[in-house]
């Protein structure tokens, strides 16, 4: 049974587990090469599936800048789910985290309170205090402790190592092909569709509304700008639309960036609906138009290359 953690599994929910640790951003190919290792030891052994992601990220918490996400954490989950995952631990990452030992970490947190007997990560994974920790020193404790640590070696996509920082480089330059290749899956963003100000409908461009806050985050999301999608979860067949992700600045300079997508030859509700925008191509950039004039002229263009682009 699928289940979602927020914290560390009482003892009666405590159960054997073969454990993937890592941020997981965007679920790309070298994320999924890493969680089918852990599937099918989990398999082989008798184990249960299962994932360790941090809230927020490690870099979050310790003042790194310009931090983006590829994909809103319900997307991440879902993937993971996706992947053969049983169990997914969102997990604080604070200071009693930051400060534990690598020995702490891996008597204590991994083998003790999450039951772990199989472990995986990525070839560059550090933990502990300082990073002090790497993955020859996560293996030397398995040893004594009795869980079996592998690591898992980069892949390569065009010649080039595939990474979530590749990823976000992709995205940041417009490039959502090369993103999309990275990924081995389309590029998502989703969520329940919410009030907004309703200023798309006074100038014939309605909009759904998706904010791509996490909470407790203040990591944005990559996207930004206009970009020709797909609407997946309002009728049967997918919907195409042009989607703006940003901040709204024409209008109000918004400190929570959003998705609003206006869906062609679409009227009905959404309100409260779970949808997926599948994003194909960037139009452009997000800008701060004269008035409300410029901006109209500006949606109808959009709409018109995203109409080309999607057929």
């Amino acid at each position: 049974m699928r289940r979602i953690f927020r914290h560390l599994p009482s003892d009666t929910l405590r159960r054997p587990c073969a454990l993937a640790i890592g941020n997981f951003d965007g679920v790309h190919l070298g994320h999924r090469k890493l969680i089918a290792g852990v599937v099918d030891a989990a398999r082989t052994r008798n184990l249960l599936p299962a994932v360790v992601t941090f809230e927020p990220h490690p870099r979050e918490y310790f003042g790194s800048e310009n931090l983006t996400r590829i994909i809103p954490l319900r997307d991440k989950i879902e993937a993971l789910f996706a992947c053969g995952i049983e169990r997914v631990y969102v997990l604080p990452f604070n200071s009693m985290m930051a400060e534990m030992s690598p020995e702490d970490f891996a008597k204590t947190f991994l083998y003790e309170r999450l039951a772990c007997r199989w472990v995986t990560v990525g070839e560059n994974f550090r933990f502990g205090a300082g990073r002090a920790g790497d993955f020859a020193r996560l293996a030397e404790l398995g040893r004594e402790l009795g869980y079996e640590a592998v690591c898992a070696r980069l892949i390569t996509s065009s010649g080039q190592t595939v990474s979530s920082s590749r990823i976000r480089q992709a995205i940041d330059s417009g490039d959502i092909a090369a993103a999309t290749e990275m990924l081995g899956h389309p590029l998502t963003l989703s969520g329940h569709v919410a009030h907004g100000a309703k200023l798309g409908r006074t100038i014939g461009f309605p909009t759904l509304n998706l904010s791509m806050h996490t909470p407790g985050s203040k990591a944005h999301c990559s996207l930004h700008g206009v970009y020709a999608v797909r609407v997946h979860g309002l009728q049967k067949t997918p919907l195409a639309a042009v989607t703006s992700v940003g901040i709204k600045p024409t209008v109000t300079n918004a400190r929570k960036w959003l998705a609003e997508t206006h869906v062609f030859d679409w009227k009905a509700d959404a309100y409260g609906r779970l949808v997926s925008l599948e994003i194909v191509a960037k139009l452009r950039d997000e800008k701060k138009f004269s008035g409300l004039e410029e901006l109209t002229q500006a949606i109808a263009r959009d709409c018109e290359k995203a109409r080309a682009l999607l057929g």
